[in-house]
């Protein structure tokens, strides 16, 4: 079978009479901080009327939205701790006292580990998180005076 002369190939663009290539460039600023230097806003502001004052009420929601959410985050961690030490005090004084309760009807043996285990385990919790916290607090200590 013979080929037409004409046809484009499979997946090219077909050109026509008014084709016109355009390339868009993109230039990206790079600043530290959330808002760019002055110059950069007096720029925004004469290509966008009011563009330098959107600018920085934007910049202004999304540091309140940024201050809620670590908010939440730190009652979150606050409200998980305070659950964790009560379910640990829970949980420790119910081996302690079916410790107790082991001996007392006999079984030394047994309530002397039951009882042990929990108020080892109770002791060793606390002691682990008191260490955890000086760590932190004295790793704040050296960022600060910094």
């Amino acid at each position: 079978m013979a080929r037409k002369k004409n046809t484009p190939k499979k997946n090219q663009p077909v050109p026509s009479k008014n084709h016109i290539q355009t390339t868009r460039q993109v230039t990206q600023f790079q600043y530290q901080g959330p808002l760019p230097p002055a110059s950069e806003l007096a720029k925004y502001e004469e290509i966008i009327p009011g563009g330098a004052d959107r600018l920085i009420a934007s910049v202004e929601q999304q540091s309140a939205h940024r201050q809620e959410i670590e908010k939440k985050v730190i009652e979150s961690d606050i409200e998980n701790s305070r659950r964790g030490l009560n379910y640990g005090l829970i949980i420790g004084l119910a081996s302690v006292i079916g410790g107790c309760a082991c001996v007392m009807t006999g079984h030394e043996v047994g309530g002397t580990i039951i009882g042990g285990s929990g108020l080892t385990g109770l002791v060793g919790v606390f002691v682990y998180g008191s260490r955890e916290r000086r760590k932190e607090r004295e790793s704040r200590l050296k960022i600060q005076k910094k």
